[in-house]
């Protein structure tokens, strides 16, 4: 695991603001501070003055919220468990996808990130698809998204390669990068103001450890040699860890991901392709299939070569795969009222059978309804 740095920011530097301090001051807690690293069972929270380890289980079990690396929280002491996570602020952003597996829920990767570096390396053909969907999360995180194509050091087309990408990020900026020769690294530190926050997303090998690296000034994050065969890096960051830097700023660098599941992403989807979510809100029909029906203003930008086939083939897919997933959540919320309405029944069987219970849910009853404690 690789180390975080030997920095204490203060609150401020840490992004503490006094909305925050305002929603701290409704409970009681001992302390306040921004989550440096979420693992299971608990966080590390930097709180202005250190880095301390805390229990965050228990917040999990208290409003099924889990914690997540840039979380801005309240800890408590107990001297029997020792600090424990009490409350997490209401995010600005978050940074999120489809957690893997077959129950649809979110996996929060960053939260509160002012920016999202969306990064390729120029070392291996960029693929379309991965860029699209990551630039689909980015959006809906409610960030800024930015491409960074990194290792330009190694080819010659970096400027056709910025180009290409352009076409398939429309409002996106796009820099061509390189730690070796310090292309464009200064329009990087540029974005690390104060206590904004920016988010590194992207596959094992492509150099976002480097780049932390490099901003931080020092060895924080390790980095490893990529496989010369097929271009894959080994996961050398295996936790999301919030990095403060030296000169202001926060950097929060992310292990490599291959999948990039969609979470409730229909507002991503639109800001990705906004050419096709454009001519979609024009179609005759509300439903439309975009496919024969009279009236569609898809086709009809098809025919006319204002819509990329790929692209389009591709939103296709995409908002199927949201289409599945709202009906999914539709149905797991159908079954959890229906299980609700079973244990309730059984539980009036229950008292029906058995007069002293009938006589406590009474009792109870009369209690809640009178304001008795």
């Amino acid at each position: 695991m690789a180390k975080l740095p030997d920095t204490h920011p203060n609150l401020t530097q840490l992004g503490w603001t006094t909305t925050l301090q305002r929603w701290a001051d409704k409970s009681a807690h001992d302390q306040v501070g921004r989550i440096g690293r979420a693992s299971r069972g608990f966080s590390v929270v930097y709180n202005g003055s250190d880095a301390i380890t805390v229990a965050s289980s228990s917040v999990r079990s208290a409003n099924d919220l889990a914690p997540a690396t840039g979380d801005f929280v309240t800890i408590v002491d107990s001297p029997e468990d020792g600090p424990s996570i009490s409350g997490i602020a209401k995010r600005r952003t978050a940074l999120a996808r489809r957690a893997p597996g077959p129950i649809p829920e979110p996996q929060v990767l960053a939260a509160n990130v002012d920016d999202v570096f969306v990064m390729h390396g120029l070392d291996r053909p960029v693929n379309l698809r991965r860029l699209e969907r990551q630039l689909v999360i980015a959006w809906e995180s409610g960030a800024r998204p930015f491409v960074l194509l990194t290792k330009a050091d190694e080819v010659a087309h970096h400027e056709e390669a910025v180009r290409s990408i352009q076409t398939v990020a429309p409002g996106v900026e796009t820099l061509a990068i390189s730690t070796v020769t310090g292309r464009n690294i200064d329009r990087i530190r540029a974005r690390f103001t104060a206590a904004r926050t920016v988010a590194l997303i992207g596959l094992s090998g492509i150099g976002k450890s480097t780049l932390v690296n490099e901003l931080s000034g020092g060895a924080v994050q390790r980095t490893g040699q990529v496989r010369a065969t097929d271009k894959r890096g080994r996961h050398t960051t295996v936790t999301r860890d919030l990095i403060p830097l030296p000169d202001g700023g926060i950097v929060i660098d992310t292990p490599g991901i291959r999948e990039v599941g969609l979470w409730q992403a229909h507002v991503g989807l639109a800001k990705t392709f906004p050419e096709i979510a454009e001519a979609a809100s024009e179609c005759r029909f509300g439903n439309c299939a975009h496919n024969q029906e009279p009236g569609c203003a898809i086709r009809a930008a098809r025919m006319d070569g204002l819509i990329n086939e790929r692209r389009l083939e591709h939103w296709i897919q995409l908002n199927a795969e949201l289409a599945q997933q709202d009906e999914q959540l539709l149905d797991f919320e159908r079954r959890h009222e229906s299980r609700d309405r079973a244990d309730a029944e059984h539980r009036r069987d229950a008292e029906r059978s058995n007069p002293k219970a009938k006589k406590r849910s009474a009792d109870r009853r009369r209690k809640s309804g009178s304001g008795e404690r």
